[in-house]
């Protein structure tokens, strides 16, 4: 697989960052801070506050580098055409986000990939990866203000309607970094979850990241003793950004 290089964005919950990548490298990012939801207002005015943020966002580094298209992954819940999204967390929708932000800068920000779905194929992407260095059969968790999860087995990722969630499982809410920031350790609901996704294939690695780079230590080898498996902490927040240019570039071909 070729090293990627380009523009790609991530928008979170809290968050949205934009990355430029040269041969699978990070070259240049700029992050910022989205609008706090304002339970003063409208859902539809907290939406168009977090619109014109990722608009300015994306003109002030896209613009600069004259991409015509920024690969894009998004948490929340697309349209079909994956233009619009709703904050699932929050419940503040974006309507026709990709066609507001072309508008107001001249970049096409579409089609809007799932951020899990796009961080698994990141960590399978980048040159710093466990994943991409070793593609064993492989559960990623990525911990924010939600959960990410992908199944990596057999060589390719399985599709995520194909197995429950974790929230079906009751174990989201726990394994969110909120649950348990405080006392840094979430092995129990891990090993949990672990042990499910054992009943239904062999697992031979476990890559944990986002905010989980942030858990007690201690966790790291309790984990590999329980769970009998390789276990990453991989400190990769670019990973879904990443993804999506691989995606929105293999789309291409």
């Amino acid at each position: 697989m070729s090293l990627l290089s380009g523009v790609c964005m991530d928008i979170g919950g809290t968050k949205a960052r934009i990355y430029e990548f040269q041969a699978g490298r990070r070259f240049a990012q700029l992050e910022i801070e989205l609008p706090p939801i304002d339970g003063r207002v409208s859902q539809e005015e907290n939406g168009k506050r977090r619109v014109e943020a990722i608009s300015r966002l994306v003109k002030y580094f896209a613009s600069e580098r004259k991409v015509p298209q920024v690969a894009t992954a998004c948490a929340g819940l697309k349209d079909p055409d994956r233009t619009s999204v709703t904050l699932l967390h929050f419940g503040v929708p974006l309507p026709n986000l990709t066609q507001s932000v072309a508008e107001a800068t001249g970049t096409s920000i579409g089609p809007l990939y799932d951020d899990d779905v796009a961080a698994a194929w990141g960590h399978l992407v980048s040159p710093v990866s466990p994943l991409g260095n070793e593609p064993l059969n492989t559960l990623i968790l990525t911990a924010g203000t939600g959960l990410a999860e992908a199944h990596w087995i057999d060589g390719e990722f399985v599709d995520k309607k194909s197995y429950p969630r974790a929230s079906e499982l009751g174990l989201e809410q726990r394994l969110r970094a909120a649950a348990w920031k405080e006392n840094g350790n979430p092995f129990k609901a891990i090993c949990e979850l672990v042990e499910a996704r054992r009943k239904l294939y062999p697992l031979q690695q476990l890559i944990l990241s986002g905010r989980f780079v942030h858990m007690d230590r201690n966790c790291l080898p309790r984990l590999e003793e329980t769970l009998g498996l390789k276990v990453h902490l991989v400190d990769l927040p670019e990973a879904p950004a990443l993804g999506a240019l691989q995606l929105l570039q293999a789309s291409a071909l």
